[in-house]
């Protein structure tokens, strides 16, 4: 066994070493061999040289002696910060897409080379849609994904999975939009909220077939309403498929909306109401399964202490990229 392969296999024993590559191996994705070492977004400097041949020159970092930190990565640390701040039933989640500009109904295009977050823009639009067959690629590349992590050999984290089928039904109720998800097997009352849009981040990503956006909403908890006094303005089928590390989970799901009617009954209309077509989509999201853990970070950094909420937002940035980059 070589000299580096030795100083893996030590280091992999480590319980730093476990500790850290758990966080990052989601955003791995595929790694065909485990023994290869795969730079992660918690792993520095001294973890980075090993995976390179030393340099025979020795150079400074920079002219000031310390690494700048990634202005993407900033820039969605200070998005997060400013609107997670310190809310209940928060929900944080970035979605595969496609920036369309609404003047010509294209996906958007700038004059940028890589990936920029973009400030609000009323003439772009997000579609969290993609094709049946990128959505195909993706459920493959995580089924191989979980089974990677159930070797014997795997350190880190598991991939768990799980399939559900879920119906949702919206309803009109004082002017509140309410939300009640069953299981659409048994029928058992899953949830019931009212979704408000707090704030979202568009990520324009011109060198893949996909873009990203990160929003953050508030989900509060509700009553069921009287399904049977008031009828449902729209429902959904959700057929999903969830994949589960540590905090984070990917969510491939195909969503069917069946055809409804739109807008209010006109009283004085002689024909048929107007009505939406049935539409299917193909959906990717990473939702933070557990938020809390993030906001316990982030009240560390307003309290001036110690804290992981930058490593936490890498990562959870380094996921999305990793996952777009796969997008055929």
């Amino acid at each position: 066994m070589s000299e580096y392969n030795q100083r893996k296999r030590q280091r992999a024993t480590t319980p730093e070493f476990q500790r850290r590559v758990s966080a990052a191996s989601l955003s791995a994705i595929v790694n065909p061999d485990p023994d290869t070492f795969i730079p992660s977004p918690t792993f520095h400097a001294p973890a980075m040289e090993l995976a390179r041949p030393q340099s025979p020159v020795r150079l400074e970092t920079n002219l000031f002696g310390a690494r700048p930190a990634e202005d993407i990565v900033r820039v969605v640390a200070d998005f997060m910060y400013t609107h997670m701040k310190d809310r209940k039933n928060i929900e944080i989640e970035g979605k595969l897409g496609r920036l369309v500009d609404r003047r010509t109904g294209q996906r958007l295009s700038l004059p940028v080379v890589s990936e920029a977050a973009l400030a609000d823009d009323k003439n772009t639009r997000f579609e969290s849609n993609m094709t049946q067959q990128q959505h195909a690629k993706f459920n493959q590349l995580l089924n191989q994904r979980v089974d990677e992590t159930r070797r014997a050999e795997f350190r880190g984290a598991r991939v768990e999975y799980r399939h559900t089928r879920e119906i949702d039904h919206f309803y009109r109720i004082n002017g509140t939009r309410v939300r009640v998800t069953r299981n659409k097997e048994t029928g058992e009352v899953l949830q019931v909220i009212t979704k408000s849009k707090i704030a979202d981040l568009n990520i324009y990503s011109p060198r893949t077939k996909l873009d990203i956006r990160i929003t953050i909403n508030e989900e509060r908890p509700l009553e069921i309403p009287d399904t049977e006094a008031n009828k449902p303005i729209l429902e959904r089928h959700k057929d999903r498929l969830s994949y589960r590390q540590d905090i984070w989970s990917v969510d491939l799901t195909q969503v069917v909306s069946p055809e409804h009617e739109v807008g209010p009954a006109n009283p004085y209309a002689t024909g048929p109401p107007k009505t939406a077509p049935a539409v299917t989509t193909h959906e990717l999201e990473l939702e933070v399964a557990q938020p809390e853990v993030w906001l316990a970070e982030r009240a560390k950094v307003a309290a001036n202490q110690p804290n992981n909420f930058h490593e936490m937002t890498h990562i959870f940035l380094g996921n999305l990229k990793a996952l777009v980059k796969r997008a055929m």
